[in-house]
């Protein structure tokens, strides 16, 4: 008998170590479902940019969730690429991303601006090669090179529970009378690209009493706030586009919503809890993953074979001076399409300047990071009047430009003169060199339809570096006045 309690105390001892042992990993801990009820787990990120160097840590943390929990998935918000050459100038550009995703086993990614960067064409082969489906519902590719995706999915539990995703696309550039998203107008050619509002009202009568109904969004937070507030029937909103840290997911109307920063620097996680087939709580939070401790062995390995490439290491010129802002950046820009095309003036635009180069050895890799989009050069026989015009059709000081400075005089008037304080020669015509992006988005005035040189910006300033061997930038400014 004396025994017997014996055993009963020690097995008691042991039963509660066990209980009171904290839990160290980086998941919360199992939660079992109850009769009746059932818990959804929603991992998502957004804006990845191609870049993949957290990868490793984000397929841990994952697998460690899906080790937890029986309902898991995982989403993204779009723009996968664009902003990584490993990426980016891979032999199947943008195809490490979608390797890593389908080892990861996403479930669904919206379409963003960026991954039309490569064409129509080369999305299609993408999408063809991804485990899992691209979804956008504000889009109709009949006219297009594009295959025309699903506009939403809808996923399952284990229950049978159905969870509706829609996907959207931001359309913010004006072309004439044309809205399209932030891209370069030839690559988006076809696609017709309705407003996301009145899109989005044709499918909220999938929304039931006994489904789950979110928004897979590449709108931008802003545009994620009106459309909470304008259908009550959105449960959940995930969004990307603006890269917002949305560190603390709030209710908008009736709608959670949701964005994970950029980059893979977090993953968003949202816990829903379902009873007799309804939603009755949901929360949301960001994972930060420069925090989490645990690795993928497998996903570091062919991370680390998609960087080592020797190619993109190689030096090109020293950097004798910091960069301090994009007048400097674009200046070196310019100047590389001037002196590769032999153009009297050239321009780029700032939202083309994606990074900075570092200090000391420029690498090619450095290059390509901050002019990640491939647009040719397009030269144009332009008079005074026409080269104002194409600086009046942007912001003030957006174009960054070589062969001259320009000046904002006020009352809408630009001054252009020669390095040395002169005007120009108002009545001479001037070859000027523009990315394909800037000829294709930018009204200006020109009569010259442009000749395509067949080099890419990139390319130019690759060269250029190269044959100058050490660049100082500092103190270059080319754009004066102030804007009204």
């Amino acid at each position: 008998m004396i025994k017997t309690i014996k055993n009963l105390f020690l097995l008691l001892i042991i039963l509660c170590v066990g209980a009171c042992t904290p839990n160290n990993s980086n998941t919360e801990p199992d939660q079992p479902d109850q009769p009746g009820s059932e818990n959804i787990v929603i991992l998502h990120m957004n804006d990845l940019h191609a870049s993949i160097n957290n990868f490793p840590k984000i397929a841990a943390y994952i697998n460690q969730v899906r080790e937890n929990n029986d309902n898991v998935f995982l989403l993204s918000a779009g723009d996968l690429f664009s902003g990584n050459p490993v990426v980016d100038q891979y032999a199947e550009k943008g195809y490490p991303m979608i390797d890593l995703m389908n080892r990861l086993k996403f479930d669904a990614s919206a379409i963003g601006n960026h991954e039309f960067d490569y064409g129509q064409a080369i999305l299609n082969q993408r999408i063809s090669q991804a485990n899992f489906p691209f979804i956008c519902a504000n889009m109709d590719t009949e006219s297009a090179t594009l295959n025309q995706p699903k506009a939403y999915i809808t996923l399952k539990t284990k229950t049978d529970f159905p969870i509706i995703v829609l996907g959207l696309i931001e359309t913010q550039t004006k072309i004439g009378d044309r809205y399209i998203p932030s891209t370069h107008p030839d690559k988006v050619e076809g696609i017709h690209f309705p407003y996301y509002k009145y899109t989005t009202e044709d499918y909220t009568n999938l929304k039931t009493d006994n489904n789950l109904f979110i928004v897979l969004s590449h709108l931008g937070q802003g545009s994620d706030r009106t459309l909470a507030d304008t259908y009550d029937e959105i449960d959940l909103i995930i969004g990307g586009h603006s890269h917002s840290v949305i560190s603390s997911p709030y209710i908008q109307n009736k709608a959670l919503i949701c964005q994970a920063g950029s980059s893979g620097n977090y993953i968003g996680r949202i816990d829903i809890k379902i009873e007799d087939g309804l939603v009755i709580s949901k929360s949301a939070k960001l994972i930060e993953v420069e925090n989490l401790s645990e690795t993928d062995t497998e996903i570091a390995a062919l991370v680390s074979e998609y960087n080592n490439n020797s190619t993109l290491d190689k030096v090109i010129a020293q950097n004798l001076a910091p960069f301090s802002n994009k007048d400097e950046l674009g200046s070196l820009m310019t100047d590389a399409i001037n002196w590769k095309v032999k153009t009297d003036i050239a321009f780029q635009n700032s939202g083309g300047i994606r990074s900075w180069l570092p200090m000391g050895d420029i690498k090619i890799r450095d290059v390509y990071e901050l002019d990640p989009f491939n647009n040719e050069v397009i030269v144009f026989e332009m008079t005074c009047n026409e080269i104002r015009s194409l600086i009046k059709s942007a912001n003030f000081g957006d174009l960054k430009v070589a062969g001259i400075n320009y000046r904002y005089l006020g009352q809408g008037e630009i001054q252009l003169e020669n390095y040395d304080g002169s005007l120009l020669d108002e009545t001479k015509t001037y070859k000027v060199g523009l990315s394909s992006y800037i000829a294709s988005a930018y009204t200006f005035d020109h009569t010259d339809e442009g000749q395509n040189a067949f080099i890419t910006t990139a390319e130019c300033l690759i060269d250029f570096l190269k044959d100058q061997e050490e660049i100082n930038y500092t103190g270059v400014k080319r754009i004066f006045g102030e804007s009204n």
